[in-house]
């Protein structure tokens, strides 16, 4: 008879308190209005190159839920630049670090919210902004680890066994992710297209192609749709599209579009719809292709 690993209780309370860690430190926004002098400056307060919408692979806090199933997808993640320097009143390069991870929860046998798949990231990153005219151009190099994670929600009591037939994936990447960025004010709306690229340095399982690319572009509105209290209500959408290999090479697409309460470079709560289509997003399934639509809410604390 198979034996139950001596997992769940240890890791379901490991995982919480990684979940609850990662998500302590308050993310920030380069603001046009930043035009401090020239020199260094020691945890400068923003976050120079924000997190991309419809990235799954970026620290966000926030619940998405599939439609038509009980699966949600909960984020919780932070991201800081802790140094900056200056050397003009127009650009600035930053260092940074992010520590985030996303769980895939699930009503499994008359249970509610267990813990299917875990994904852990933690790095740091380096961005350079440089606002002297349209476009505002940015980059931002991340050096990531990644670990995926099957959990006690995958666990069949009545089969003692793992609902996956594989078990576990032993899956791991050490990573850099070099991503150019530029913004258009176009009237009613800013345009932010962007394109990057990923090689891992450390895959497991094998099987996993270690370059991969990323391409996407946002739109929000300048002018407020209306009001909620003092807080102006934005629209936006975001469309983001990666190309990676399993080893073969699939396009996989994530489109959002919602409203944000709250300057789109401030503090504030988005509400969307999301479509996505390709490659799970869960490394657990990495080489599982599906399509679902969702909703959810994100709260923005920069």
């Amino acid at each position: 008879m198979l034996r139950r690993p001596h997992i769940p209780a240890a890791r379901t309370t490991a995982l919480l308190l990684f979940l609850l860690a990662s998500g302590l430190s308050p993310a920030h926004a380069l603001t046009p209005s930043d035009s401090s002098a020239a020199g260094w400056s020691l945890f400068p307060g923003n976050l120079a190159f924000l997190p991309l919408t419809a990235n799954d692979q970026e620290p966000k806090v926030g619940l998405r839920k599939e439609m038509g199933a009980s699966k949600l997808k909960l984020d919780i993640g932070s991201s800081i630049d802790f140094l900056e320097f200056r050397p003009d009143t127009t650009s600035r390069l930053r260092l940074g670090a992010e520590f985030f991870t996303y769980a895939l929860t699930s009503s499994v046998v008359h249970q509610r919210l267990q813990v299917i798949a875990v994904d852990g990231y933690f790095g740091g990153h380096i961005s350079y902004t440089c606002r002297t005219g349209s476009p505002f151009v940015a980059f931002r190099l991340r050096i990531v680890h990644q670990s995926g994670h099957l959990v006690d929600g995958d666990w069949d009591t009545a089969t003692m066994s793992w609902m996956q037939p594989s078990g576990p994936v032993p899956y791991t990447r050490n990573f850099g992710e070099l991503t150019a960025s530029a913004s258009w004010n176009c009237g009613p709306g800013v345009v932010m297209a962007y394109s990057g690229v990923s090689y891992s340095t450390l895959v497991r399982p094998s099987d996993l192609a270690r370059w991969s690319t990323l391409h996407g572009v946002e739109v929000h509105s300048t002018a407020p749709c209306g009001h909620i209290l003092d807080k102006p209500i934005h629209l936006f959408a975001a469309d983001h599209l990666t190309f990676a290999g399993v080893p073969t090479y699939y396009g996989s697409n994530n489109l959002e579009f919602g409203v944000k309460c709250g300057t789109w470079e401030g503090q504030g709560f988005r509400l969307y719809v999301n479509y996505s289509t390709g490659l799970d997003s869960f490394s657990q399934f990495y080489s599982v292709r599906s399509s679902q639509w969702g909703v959810g809410f994100t709260f923005d604390f920069w």
